[in-house]
Parts: structure tokens; sequence; C-alpha cells
């Protein structure tokens, strides 16, 4: 096991940076997700810890030791891909057997190893199974075992879980999760999905563009994102223009007290979650300043109802709520009032690339 540091580290393509000075610690045994769209960087910063790209700039330490100059066979890694790329010729047991075989591990300690690693993964009684007779879940399962039976001191994945359907996906990803935390082993996480993101780790690093635009925990990335494209990108949320003056804020013609630590007066984007806004249920109910509105849409999804709001100003909004009864459920063409709860909303500047009310927050 090892921590791993990787100090401000660039990588080019031609003139395109892929990689902008890159600054991250990852911690002995955490659980460290790589997250962010498509071309945002994140593969490619994998496969420099990997040792597949050499960085153009800045160091990359595992522990104390600097491995810039450490070919990839040689920093003790496990990889798991998201093609699997595994041999269709091997038994199962060969396939985990392989990178044992390898570094010359000799045949008694690798009958013990392959089948304590078929065993984590619930495999051992395939062992003698060829991978093209099972199936993307199970071969995905003997990518992990060749990954972890070599015992690395970083294991790697790269987007691992997208080729399955999504209630595989659902028990791998709680699988990947419980064996990780069982040995210990610091991992690196590439992924897309933000809920993914969100359930396996202990901490996330957003990328876009090649930069890191913030690092947490998951609930600090979901509930405090620094920026407009953290909270756009993880989960949904609603957009609001807005006005802030003297401790101020004024939303659709209502104003709201709102603490800034900062002396910002000017234009600002409001930002609240679905499921954080709430919705005035009687006319003795008091929850603060309210803006009126009309549903457009109403979705049913079981656990929670969708409603889709069209606000005074045309501005289209979406309100989260667990469906207690069939009697609380509101109908398409209803007029209501909403709170905009400004204790759980994030308001940024004009711009979107600062959030005014997170100074001195955790």
């Amino acid at each position: 096991m090892t921590d791993v540091r990787i100090d401000q580290v660039t990588k080019y393509f031609g003139e395109m940076k892929a990689i902008n000075q890159a600054d991250i610690h990852i911690k002995e045994g955490e659980f460290f997700t790589l997250l962010g769209p498509s071309g945002c960087g994140k593969t490619t910063l994998l496969r420099a810890l990997a040792g597949f790209y050499r960085q153009d700039e800045g160091n990359i330490y595992f522990g104390d030791q600097c491995v810039n100059d450490v070919p990839a066979h040689e920093r003790n890694i496990g990889m798991v891909f998201q093609s699997y790329a595994i041999f269709p010729h091997m038994s199962v047991f060969d396939n985990v057997a392989y990178g044992l075989k390898a570094r010359k591990v000799k045949k008694p300690e690798i009958q013990t190893r392959v089948m304590e690693a078929l065993e984590m993964v619930e495999l051992a009684h395939l062992k003698d199974r060829q991978p093209s007779q099972m199936s993307g879940g199970q071969q995905q399962r003997i990518a992990l075992a060749r990954a972890i039976v070599i015992h690395p001191g970083l294991l790697l994945m790269d987007e691992p879980l997208s080729n399955l359907d999504a209630k595989l996906r659902l028990k791998m990803r709680s699988d990947i999760r419980e064996l990780q935390k069982r040995l210990h082993i610091t991992t690196v996480y590439v992924t897309h999905d933000q809920e993914e993101a969100l359930a396996v780790s202990d901490r996330i690093a957003v990328l876009n563009q090649g930069e890191i635009q913030q690092i947490g925990k998951p609930h600090e990335i979901y509930l405090r994102p620094v920026n407009k494209f953290v909270a756009n990108f993880i989960g949904s949320t609603n957009f609001l223009e807005g006005e802030l003056f003297q401790q101020t804020i004024k939303l659709e013609g209502v104003e709201f007290p709102i603490s800034i630590d900062l002396s910002y007066e000017g234009k600002v984007i409001y930002s609240v979650r679905p499921e954080q806004i709430r919705l005035k249920k009687t006319n003795s109910e008091q929850i603060g300043p309210l803006v009126k509105g009309i549903i457009k849409e109403t979705t049913f999804l079981g656990e929670k109802v969708e409603y889709k709001v069209e606000l005074a100003s045309g501005t289209s909004i979406h309100i989260h709520e667990h469906a207690v009864s069939y009697r609380d459920l509101m109908n398409e063409g209803e007029t209501i009032e909403l709170y905009l709860n400004p204790e759980e909303a994030i308001i940024y500047s004009e711009s979107g690339e600062e959030a005014l009310n997170l100074h001195g927050t955790s």
C-alpha cells in the first residue's frame, strides 16, 4: 500500500494541454475517483500514474519515490480496463495467474494466491471455465482478480463498469468498494458517472478541460460545489439569475436575506438542488419568502415525484419531493408557492466561476 502525490503535472498532446498542473495527494488506502465528462483528462492522468504516458511537466511520487522514469511494469500497479483485456484462449485460472507467472512466482504460491483472489470475487468454482462462456460481469471479476492477485501497491481502474447493464453495474460497484475496503488498497478510479463516483469514493477530483475544479468528499462535492461547472455536473440543479445587494438577494421579484462573506454586489447565479426546494402545502405554513409558479409537468417515479415548474419570469425549474400519499400529488396547471431555501443554496458570481457563500465552510 502506498500514498500517491501528483505534483503540478502537465501533459500535452501536440499543442493541446490535456492535463494542466494537476496537484493531488491520494492517501494510503484511499478510494480516490477522477470524475469528469469525456475528454476532460481523467484517463490521461490515470495513464500517467500507470506509466503508459510520460508527463511533460511535474512529478509523480509513490510514497517517497519519484516514479517519473520508472517503467510501467516496475511500478507495482494493478490495472482494470474498461474492455476487461482478458485472454479469451486461457482459462479463468490462467488469466488470473498471468501476472504472477510473469513475475516468476513459484507454482505453489501461484496456486494459493490465484485461488484466494478468485474466492474474493466469487469465481473460485469457475476456475477452469473459458472467459467466452461467461457473462460481462463475470469477465469483469476476472479482470479485477488478475489486478489484485499481484498484491499491487496501487490499483488503477479505468471506467471498469461502463460496459455492464444498469442492475449489474450497481452490484459490481458495491462489490468493488467492499473488496477495496477489505484489502485497504490505494485505488484510483476513473468514471464519468456522477452517481457511481458518489457511491464508491472516499474523495473525488472533478476535472474539466484538463484542470481540476474541486477535490473533496462526496457530500462536499454535491452540497458545496465551488463553481457552476461542478454544480451542474454533479447531479441536477436549478440556476436562477438574481441580484445581490446589502446581504439581500432578489429572485423573481422576491427579496431573501442571505449571508455573504465577500463584499460583492451585483448580478449573481443562484443554484438550488431540486430536493432542496420546498412547496408550501397549507395557508398557515410559514417557511419564509415565497415565489409563485405554475406546475407544467408532474412525473410520478414511485418513491419520488418530479415537478417542472414555470416561474413568473418564464424560467423553468425542477422540484423533487418524496411521494408520501396519493392526496399529496399536485396536478399540472396548479399555481403553487415555493421556498428557494437560501440556507442550502449556493450563490455564484455572474461568471459562475466563484461561490460567494462558501467561505469559512468545510
